[in-house]
């Protein structure tokens, strides 16, 4: 079977199970995106991007174009339309079968608020941080208190749920220094950009 007849089938079986899942439960129906995915104004590529959902983003269904080619999500507080050819469909039970301690999970666009893109860097071996807390791996993160309140609950897109923990001299505006294992590691992972929201 060539590539192209593959995709088309692909797509085919994608589409077929949107419909069985829309057919059974309209809220039970959510995509996952398999890698970047533009979020398009209207459901055709030449239109506007509003944003981009994620690889490994899942979002809830709204409706389904006529053509069966397009779902409409809401993604980083825009509601928009991505290509079903990008993304796969799970339901509510088997996300909960799916879960594991690796996985991060998306957070709702309801329960954070956006505070923008941050330069994320990264430290280690310190054993003590500003409010007098001893830094845990995947937990502890350095902010500007002026920025971020210090005890504040975050969420960094594509690393998961931190606590503001800690501050430092070099911590200025949108900036996040994550607590890693050591200061090797630290050098290692150099600097990084991501989204960085707020729980509410």
């Amino acid at each position: 079977m060539s590539n192209r007849l593959k995709r088309i089938v692909q797509v085919a079986l994608t589409t077929m199970v949107l419909a069985v899942l829309l057919a059974v439960s309209a809220s039970a129906a959510t995509v996952k995106a398999t890698a970047n995915v533009p979020v398009r104004a209207k459901a055709k590529t030449s239109s506007t991007k509003l944003t981009t959902m994620k690889k490994n983003m899942s979002r809830t269904v709204i409706s389904v174009s006529s053509n069966k080619k397009w779902v409409k999500v809401k993604v980083n507080g825009k509601t928009g339309y991505v290509n079903t050819s990008r993304v796969k469909y799970v339901t509510a039970s088997s996300k909960k079968t799916a879960s594991s301690k690796n996985t991060i999970t998306p957070v709702s666009d309801e329960t954070k608020i956006k505070l923008g893109s941050f330069k994320l860097t990264f430290y280690g071996d310190d054993t003590i941080t500003a409010t007098g807390k001893k830094p845990q791996i995947n937990h502890t993160i350095a902010v500007d208190p002026r920025v971020i309140p210090l005890g504040s609950k975050v969420y960094i897109e594509g690393m998961g749920t931190y606590y503001a923990e800690d501050t430092g001299g070099a911590i200025k505006g949108n900036i996040l220094d994550v607590f890693v294992r050591t200061e090797a590691e630290a050098n290692q992972l150099g600097i990084r950009y991501a989204d960085v929201y707020l729980y509410k």
